[in-house]
């Protein structure tokens, strides 16, 4: 049986962590949907949750600034949720990719939280969110040359190599969601815990659009301290 495992290691570092998801399957990724104005919305609706808050004091984004520096991360790497953010402040919202990779966005910005998803068919043994060895094969997504995380970076990494460097600053192009993705795992992540009524409320509503918008069936999971691995379909 395959199995999603957060190394105890990470606790130590990061006690309060959770990290929830779906475990998706039966997915037809290749929906055309409205994916395009349903970004337009949560970026406008990011925008007016930020307001003026510099994002080094935001409570969104603060925290994983503070993660990033205890595991080392190199100077400017910021989290996938901040990243996203930016932008909608700045009123350029990120482009359509595909029905789930849209959804996942929609999602983050809307709860900001991290969410990214990987493409369980091209996940290779288990998947593993530990501190790196350095130098595990990284090819980033769109990218052309290898980049590797660097020994003690937080990763997700697989029987291959790094499937998303520094916890979720970048995925791997080799796991990307396409349109002929069908097994999906989406991982959203939290550092605080009196968030954590928000991250449930996130999770509920990313596993029902995956329902009900591209007819897959979700299994949902949540790990922290107390429970640190859940099963994968073979």
């Amino acid at each position: 049986m395959r199995k999603f495992v957060i190394d105890k290691k990470v606790f130590v570092l990061f006690p309060l962590a959770r990290v929830c998801g779906l475990i998706v399957e039966e997915l037809d990724n290749s929906i055309t949907w409205d994916g395009k104005e349903m970004l337009e919305q949560a970026c406008r609706e990011a925008a007016l949750r930020l307001g003026e808050v510099p994002f080094a004091e935001s409570p969104f984004f603060a925290p994983w600034r503070a993660a990033f520096r205890t595991f080392g991360a190199p100077k400017g790497y910021r989290s996938s949720v901040e990243a996203l953010a930016k932008r909608a402040v700045k009123g350029s919202c990120p482009p359509s990719v595909n029905s789930l990779v849209d959804l996942y966005n929609v999602t983050s910005l809307k709860f900001l939280f991290p969410c990214g998803a990987e493409d369980l068919d091209a996940v290779v043994g288990d998947i593993r969110l530990t501190a790196a060895q350095g130098g595990e094969p990284f090819l980033p997504l769109g990218a052309e040359e290898d980049d590797p995380p660097r020994e003690g970076e937080i990763a997700y990494l697989d029987d291959v190599g790094a499937i998303c460097r520094c916890w979720n600053w970048r995925e791997a192009d080799r796991t990307k969601l396409t349109p002929r993705t069908k097994r999906a795992m989406l991982f959203m992540e939290n550092l605080a815990p009196e968030r954590d009524p928000e991250l449930r409320e996130a999770l509920a509503y990313i596993g029902q659009a995956v329902r009900e918008r591209l007819g897959a069936k979700t299994r949902s999971f949540w790990l922290d301290g107390g429970c640190m691995e859940v099963d994968l379909p073979e």
